[in-house]
């Protein structure tokens, strides 16, 4: 289904956007993000946010709108944000632009609350509106990055919200039925984002890792370092220039760095630079 929107490319069209739903007493937007996490380049980045009001749909490019304006619209006064699963969209924001998003209403806490048998949004689209998610895998690795965005993936980010409202409803509906308001209130009110709190990366959380030396733990998150220094000059994902399997064998031994295929994207000094620095671990 082809969906009508707003493209809101300027500060002031974001300005002029606040304002509106303000002036029409707008509580409640739909919202979600699309951002760039070390697929295609280095980082993490907000590349779209998508807006719906319940009466039309907006894309906001962030790259075009002064980080002020953004702070400001992220953090309206008496709005209320509705994500679904919104932990990942909100620690994007605070740690891009030091945003603290507390007024989300993620819409993954009314299915825990139900225990669904399935929690991703589209299994419980599907099994609560009979939804079915269109061309998932076709955008699933999509490089937000790119100007201009697709036709198409404009129109796989705006049914992202499109159903938020509805889902909403149905949600709240079944939770009515079942008698677990109080319930809710309980999952509601025990909702905190620690903003803060420092995340493990997943590298440092798997099985090899788990079971290395203390030792080895610790040449490990050197050599890490040291690709994520590379990573970022290259302005490259940091898999690109050491696999996970990479640092694993190159923290057992060293030398192992010698046998690494190197993407080409790695220049030959930056290569050799790399290598030295390992050997001397």
């Amino acid at each position: 289904m082809h969906r009508d929107y707003i493209d809101i490319s300027s500060s002031d069209e974001l300005v002029k956007l606040s304002k509106s739903l303000s002036e029409r007493n707008v509580k409640v937007i739909a919202m979600d993000f699309e951002g760039e996490f070390n697929l295609h380049v280095y980082g993490e980045k907000l590349c779209l946010i998508q807006v719906y009001d319940g009466l039309k749909y907006y894309l906001v490019d962030p790259f075009l709108i002064a980080d002020d304006v953004l702070k400001n619209f992220l953090t309206l006064k008496n709005m209320l944000y509705m994500f679904f699963a919104a932990d990942s969209d909100r620690s994007l924001v605070y740690k891009q632009y030091g945003v603290k998003m507390n007024a989300v209403y993620d819409l993954q806490h009314l299915v825990e609350v139900l225990d669904l048998p399935g929690r991703g949004l589209d299994s419980v689209l599907l099994s609560e509106l009979g939804v079915t998610v269109e061309n998932k895998k076709k955008f699933q690795r999509q490089n937000w990055m790119r100007r201009p965005i697709e036709e198409g993936a404009k129109q796989y980010a705006v049914n992202d919200v499109a159903y938020l409202f509805k889902l909403h409803e149905s949600l709240l509906q079944k939770i009515k039925d079942e008698g677990k308001i109080e319930q809710l209130i309980f999952k509601l009110a025990g909702t905190f984002k620690d903003f803060d709190k420092k995340s493990v990366p997943g590298i440092f959380k798997t099985p090899a890792f788990r079971k290395m030396s203390r030792a080895k733990k610790d040449k490990y998150t050197k050599i890490v370092e040291l690709r994520e220094a590379c990573a970022k000059e290259l302005n490259v994902p940091a898999n690109t220039v050491l696999t996970k399997q990479d640092l694993v064998d190159v923290t057992e031994n060293s030398e192992n760095i010698r046998r690494v295929r190197f993407h080409q994207k790695v220049s030959r000094g930056m290569m050799e630079g790399l290598i030295e620095d390992i050997l001397k671990l």
